[in-house]
């Protein structure tokens, strides 16, 4: 039987991961700093510890020889956490002293096969210059469209504290590879939305927090939404991104990889899908709040190649398995 360790296995990701892990027949052993809000693990062994912590954490290492671990843990959240300022200090130390530990004790004790990092797609910047072979590589797209597609080589500093924390650990986890032998596999995940998935600000992504404000608006009244509605992205449906995360693990390729949808959307048009799958009528409220970069969207050529696979899930499709969920929470909140 293979046996995994699972990293922030509270979490949304690590939630869904467990899950999954075990459907194929995994032990699994996950590592949370709390217990899970929105589901009951289904881990063979969960352990309650502080990841920041070297001397709390490395022992797990010790007793188990894992065949895959699941870096997934960190300080993370939408706009209303990572992208104000407020909490770049915690970014910058916990989410690194949480890599560096990891692979410290990788590196120490020799007991894991293969680490896979979550990172994200926001070590893309909010501008960059516009390809001239856009539409030809997008096949149809003008090219401002396809110039919001982040190919795995626009990655930069020149971001937000969240999206520079990540793409230093990117180089970390490639320097434990060099260096030590370590075996890594980098996904630049997306906005991943669905069941489970935190509802409530200042963690919750665009997704449900927009699902929360569309489920608790009074009839025919208004919605207060960040900016103008303008701003464009891609949102990836869970089961997506845990399948490209189990095939990504699966491969031989050690460099960074796209993992998200490619359907692109502005964040209004996000809003009219959750008003059509919740049969509502309500208008949108411009209101003062981050709105992040103007685009950022996925370019998945690698993903298509080196995994033969993208996400498939339309958006709409998602939604309308999120917004019941989400209502379902507020409804449950508001009783208790």
């Amino acid at each position: 039987m293979k046996k995994a360790l699972v990293l922030g296995a509270a979490g949304f990701l690590g939630q869904h991961m467990e899950y999954r892990l075990k459907e194929e027949g995994y032990y699994v052993v996950s590592v949370a700093r709390k217990p899970p809000l929105y589901r009951k693990s289904v881990a063979d062994e969960f352990n309650i510890l502080d990841l920041t912590n070297a001397a709390c954490f490395q022992h797990h290492f010790y007793r188990h020889d894992f065949d895959e671990c699941y870096q997934l843990a960190g300080e993370v959240g939408g706009l209303g956490f990572i992208g104000t300022g407020d909490h770049d200090a915690d970014i910058l130390t916990n989410s690194l002293k949480i890599n560096l530990h990891t692979l410290e004790a990788i590196r120490n004790t020799q007991a894991c096969g293969k680490i896979l990092f979550a990172s994200s797609q926001c070590v893309y910047p909010d501008r960059f210059e516009i390809d001239p072979f856009a539409a030809e590589r997008f096949g149809g797209l003008t090219d401002a469209e396809a110039s919001e597609r982040h190919r795995e080589t626009d990655a930069s500093f020149n971001t937000f504290a969240f999206g520079k924390e990540k793409l230093y650990a990117e180089a970390l986890y490639e320097a434990y590879a060099r260096n030590h032998g370590v075996q890594v596999r980098i996904g630049r995940l997306g906005n991943i939305y669905g069941p489970s998935s935190e509802w409530r600000e200042p963690r919750a992504k665009a997704p449900a927090a927009i699902c929360r404000k569309v489920a608790t608006a009074p009839y025919s009244g208004g919605v207060d939404l960040w900016g103008d509605g303008q701003q464009r992205r891609s949102f990836t449906w869970i089961g997506d991104a845990i399948e490209g995360i189990r095939r990504l693990m699966a491969s031989d390729f050690d460099k960074p990889l796209n993992i998200a949808s490619a359907e692109m959307v502005s964040i209004q048009q996000l809003f009219e899908k959750v008003l059509s799958v919740s049969g509502r009528r309500l208008k949108w409220q411009p209101s003062e709040g981050p709105i992040g970069v103007r685009a950022r969207g996925s370019d998945n050529t690698l993903a298509r190649k080196i995994l033969g696979w993208e996400p498939s899930t339309p958006l709409i499709q998602g939604l309308d398995k999120l917004y019941p969920w989400v209502a379902e929470q507020v409804l449950t909140k508001a009783e208790t």
